[in-house]
């Protein structure tokens, strides 16, 4: 759950859609009726793409999903934590994609490597972040990802053409595309005190793509063991993106953009000629953007050009009561049937290849002409390091880096005091 923005594409989704069972946040149904299914998500149903694949998988099993709209942000952590301790959990639900190290050492997520073998799945059909996302250094699977939502670049078109600014590139390159000409694109299309040329730093997947694409390791090692983000080349990639507005004021101020889904309000409003999002955002801006053209671009590369992608990820807790059932519909959804609903309605890139295909296309309905590059960009999307204790991490150090984002403080001055006491925490 890397920040407000993903929440903010599905918000407004409340109550409870046609096809599955209305319920509260109780436990699964009793042990003995398979027959329905118990599934807990942060997510409302209306309005997303749940209801259609739920339909369809309830019409051909005979099973029904009671679905449980828990709480949103950090209450569904809480409530996570509750109901894993729980001696009736659901028997299926959503976990943050950044906290799967932290709930597989818990012990009380199922291990779905049997599952996984006896429906034949095959890592080479699978993009290879999803693939592997939930997976443990012991080789076991704690979740199951339904697929991803890896960011990319929105700009405005039209912004773009009356201030003389060369488009940037439509397909995944960073040729006339790196560092240097996303800084001179946006300082082109700011107007002090009226608009910005681009809007990064409310997106916290920025600490991933922008020291990864630097030559780093992003914020942590790939065994989680260091702190890497104090490194030389990811602190040099934060304080990039700290000063398109401590150097350049070609990004509003931090202090504006605290408030929630500000950054994508002043976008559709023309107010930010770039914004960094993820690809579900294509949603927000088809329904909010009334008067300019605009269209996705790639990431900009520097070293690498790679871009992070946050991840659908369900479990099977351990003492859910009806897991053969869990399985069957989290297969359900991530193969075929439902893996090519979810691509035909464009939630998310589906993690099985052949049905994220079906994203392709684009330029109708007021969408991006280039809808292609969300594939490519998962294409592209780099599999974080997992540190078990990331919580108590991230309440210490990105507090602290506020003093970054005001421009009060160097990224490197500050990570570097930060490291001993980020290290002890998950050394």
């Amino acid at each position: 759950m890397t920040g407000i923005s993903r929440r903010k594409v599905l918000s407004g989704i409340g109550g409870l859609a046609a096809g599955a069972a209305v319920a509260g946040c109780g436990g699964s149904a009793s042990a003995s009726d398979d027959s329905t299914i118990t599934l807990m998500n942060w997510e409302a149903l209306d309005g997303s793409p749940y209801p259609k694949v739920f339909d369809a998988f309830e019409k051909q099993t005979g099973k029904k999903i009671k679905y449980q709209f828990a709480a949103s942000g950090t209450d569904y952590w809480v409530k996570c934590r509750t109901v894993l301790g729980a001696s009736n959990p659901p028997d299926i639900m959503r976990i943050d994609d950044d906290f799967v190290a932290s709930y597989a050492k818990t012990g009380r997520l199922h291990d779905l490597r049997d599952f996984m073998r006896d429906s034949g799945l095959q890592e080479a059909d699978y993009f290879t972040t999803v693939y592997n996302n939930a997976r443990q250094p012991d080789g076991s699977y704690v979740g199951w990802s339904l697929g991803m939502q890896p960011r990319v670049i929105f700009y405005n078109k039209t912004m773009f053409k009356e201030a003389g600014v060369p488009l940037p590139p439509d397909s995944w390159t960073d040729e006339g595309w790196k560092w240097d000409d996303f800084l001179a694109a946006a300082k082109k299309l700011s107007i002090p005190g009226k608009r910005w040329g681009a809007c990064v730093l409310d997106d916290a997947g920025f600490e991933m793509i922008y020291t990864v694409n630097n030559g780093g390791t992003g914020r942590w090692s790939k065994d989680g063991k260091r702190f890497t983000l104090a490194d030389p080349p990811d602190a040099a990639g934060y304080q990039f993106v700290a000063d398109l507005t401590c150097e350049h004021d070609a990004q509003p101020r931090w202090s504006e953009l605290q408030q929630s889904g500000r950054g994508a309000e002043m976008f559709a409003a023309g107010q930010i000629g770039m914004i960094q999002r993820v690809s579900t955002f294509v949603d927000f801006f088809q329904q909010n953007v009334k008067d300019f053209e605009w269209d996705i671009a790639p990431i900009p590369g520097q070293v690498r050009q790679q871009t992070y992608a946050n991840q659908l990820v369900f479990a099977i807790p351990a003492k859910a009561a009806h897991k053969e059932a869990a399985w069957q519909l989290l297969n359900y959804l991530t193969t075929t049937p439902g893996a090519t609903a979810f691509a035909e309605a464009g939630a998310f890139v589906p993690g099985l290849r052949s049905a994220a295909d079906h994203m392709a296309g684009g330029g109708s309905d007021g969408g991006p002409q280039n809808m292609g590059l969300v594939l490519e960009a998962a294409n592209h999307a780099v599999l974080p390091g997992r540190v078990v204790e990331v919580q108590q991490a991230l309440q210490i150090y990105r507090p602290a880096l506020d003093d970054v984002r005001n421009c009060r403080a160097s990224a490197p001055d500050v990570l570097n005091k930060l490291r001993p006491q980020i290290q002890e925490i998950i050394g």
